[in-house]
């Protein structure tokens, strides 16, 4: 059976002298990140642990590695460690990005939002309350359900030979609003 390397320990002697490995600079930032991503990424990190990287790395570091997350990732770490973040879900990437880093700094997570209010023990609660009027909609606003009429109200250029709009191009000639009459 052979022996599996302490990775922890390799990982850290090449921290402690990175002029022995100078090969490996770049290689070495992107396995750093691939790491502390893939903790993230990880299905068991909670609230807490979020925090505890944040502390381990510091940051700058970790603002570096937030900075890095797609949106899909990012997304989906805001809704495991804040379930009740309102905008989790419509929130573009920056914002997201700040929530997670301002999260792991020490902020506390959104608590749930308020149920309904509980119903007051009140002597008249059988009689009727006094509802509020309906409010209407823009889409069933007058202007909504404005018809054609056949007449054009838009104002006319009085300088305009034809009377044609103001800054409108010349049109072509209309087709006449009576309906062809067919032969039998």
């Amino acid at each position: 059976m052979a022996l599996d390397v302490d990775g922890y320990a390799v990982l850290g002697a090449i921290a402690r002298a990175p002029d022995a490995f100078p090969d490996l600079r770049a290689e070495l930032a992107k396995t750093a990140r691939t790491l502390v991503v893939k903790q993230l990424k990880a299905k068991g990190l909670t609230f807490d642990g979020l925090r505890r990287v944040h502390g381990s790395l510091g940051a700058e570091p970790f603002a570096l590695v937030v900075d890095g997350l797609t949106e899909a990732e990012a997304r989906s770490l805001v809704t495991r460690v804040d379930k009740h973040y309102p905008d989790a879900k419509t929130a573009p990437l920056d914002a997201l990005r700040r929530h997670l880093a301002a999260l792991a700094g020490g902020a506390e997570p959104t608590g749930k939002p308020a149920g309904k209010p509980p119903k007051p023990k009140d002597p008249e609660a059988g009689k009727p309350v006094a509802r509020a009027p309906k409010v209407t909609r823009a889409l069933g606003s007058p202007a909504f359900a404005a018809s054609w009429d056949g007449k054009d109200h838009d104002v006319r250029d009085p300088d305009s030979k034809d009377g044609a709009k103001e800054g409108a191009k010349p049109a072509k000639a209309a087709k006449s609003a009576k309906p062809a009459k067919s032969k039998k």
